[in-house]
């Protein structure tokens, strides 16, 4: 996805129920993505002095994330052996743009993910 004319913000609601894959198909859908391609990508947050918090397909983002940052990355999901795998069809992924942005906020009321790629 680019951007010529600065940044797109968009948001998204989360409940106490959503697990990660969820959320990364709200934000895929959001971008005009098809969120069947859900498990192809893994949700980041983004703490203080360069570290990261990986939420797993088993995490509740609502409970899980990390009160110290409320940064977040989407990016491809990595598979053992350092690469991002093959397609159900066995083969590799096709190229194409590459979704990764960043959520930099998240309101106390109503639990919204604010979304700005840059």
């Amino acid at each position: 996805m680019e951007l010529h004319n600065g940044s797109l913000y968009k948001s998204i609601l989360i409940t106490s129920q959503d697990k990660t894959p969820a959320v990364v198909a709200k934000v895929l859908e959001k971008h005009g993505q098809e969120g069947a391609a859900a498990p192809r990508f893994q949700l980041v947050q983004l703490l203080p002095e360069d570290r990261e918090l990986l939420l797993p397909p088993s995490a509740n983002v609502f409970y899980a994330m990390s009160a110290a940052s409320l940064d977040f990355a989407l990016r491809p999901r990595q598979h053992p052996g350092g690469g991002t795998g093959t397609t159900p069809s066995g083969r590799p992924p096709r190229g194409g743009p590459e979704l990764s942005a960043t959520f930099p906020k998240i309101k106390a009321t109503g639990r919204k993910l604010t979304r700005a790629l840059f």
